[in-house]
């Protein structure tokens, strides 16, 4: 459906978000540069992980953890490597402890959050790296951001590369002439996450942006947060306890989008609207001339849901699939 020429006046994104720390999904993005031939790569927010594992050296020479209540258990350092891999794929972050260590970690909350931190911090400078082997070689730019569930102070180690570009410093301008805005925060959660900001803030970031647009009618709005009331953004609607509702219909949702990004998308018409947050809201929608699309996540099963767009300078958006692998 999409094999064309390199000659002719298309641009290809390919985008993906919500990869939450899988290192098996940031690879996957990456190999998206050969499998789709894009003319450029997006991610979108929310990169980092949620959750420390630490595996505990016992004194008989193996390693023992938890992962969702199922105990982990390596018997030499072969299993150990095997076990922090399957645990960097479901974007769990693996940390090697002994027993005093682990009990530190259990009596100090303060001592969990530096070494989840760190652990952040370091995988995503591996990642950087990753990406500048791969992606150096083939000459296709490549622009990440941060989302609601990532820390700010993480935007240093993604600025430090000179193959991937930070896309939330400004305006970029993609292959194909194609301007981008991209905001990573979102509107509030139940989670009350570090990146969060009203509807009146949402607004006035995205119209500060909006204005160093040359022509906001062909520029992509690369917003985490999908806009309000739209396929983009239904979730399951929770109770005072954070627990899904349900009813004798079923499983009730929500529209949990913010209504400042469905409004730039109505009074400025862009070309097209990139966007996340809502894993289960896989979707694309016009909304007046804008295309809008979220490609959902599933990275907890190491599972890359991308989309693939083609703009065409006469056109506007040619075509859109998404896609999973």
């Amino acid at each position: 459906m999409f094999s064309r020429k390199r000659t002719d006046s298309r641009t290809r994104l390919f985008f993906a978000t919500d990869i939450h720390g899988s290192e098996q999904c940031f690879r996957k993005w990456l190999n998206a540069a050969k499998a789709y031939q894009p003319d450029v790569l997006i991610l979108g927010g929310d990169v980092t992980g949620k959750v420390l594992v630490p595996l505990v050296a016992e004194a008989d020479g193996t390693w023992r953890g938890s992962l969702f209540d199922r105990p982990l258990h390596a018997r030499d350092r072969e299993e150990l490597a095997g076990l922090e891999k399957q645990i960097r794929a479901m974007g769990r972050y693996p940390v090697v402890v002994d027993r005093d260590e682990k009990a530190e970690l259990d009596a100090s909350p303060g001592k969990v959050e530096v070494v989840f931190r760190r652990a952040m911090r370091e995988t995503l400078a591996q990642w950087v790296r990753l990406a500048e082997d791969r992606l150096a070689p083939l000459g296709i730019p490549a622009y990440t951001m941060l989302g609601n569930d990532d820390f700010d102070d993480l935007a240093e180690v993604l600025r430090g590369s000179q193959v991937v570009t930070y896309a939330e410093d400004g305006i970029v301008e993609l292959p194909g002439g194609y301007e981008m805005l991209s905001i990573g925060y979102s509107t509030p959660t139940p989670w009350h996450t570090s990146r969060e900001v009203g509807e009146a803030e949402m607004q006035a970031k995205i119209d500060g942006l909006a204005a160093q647009l040359r022509d906001p009618s062909t520029a992509i709005f690369n917003v985490h947060c999908p806009p309000h009331d739209t396929h983009l953004d239904q979730a399951p609607l929770l109770d005072d306890d954070l627990r899904p509702v349900v009813d004798a219909s079923g499983l009730r949702m929500a529209s949990v989008g913010s209504t400042a990004v469905r409004s730039s998308l109505e009074t400025i018409e862009p070309l097209l609207g990139l966007h996340g947050h809502i894993h289960e809201s896989a979707a694309a929608q016009k909304i007046g001339r804008t295309v809008s699309v979220n490609p959902g996540s599933d990275y907890g099963d190491g599972v890359l849901r991308g989309a693939i767009i083609e703009l065409d300078q006469a056109k506007g958006v040619k075509r859109w699939q998404l896609v999973q692998g």
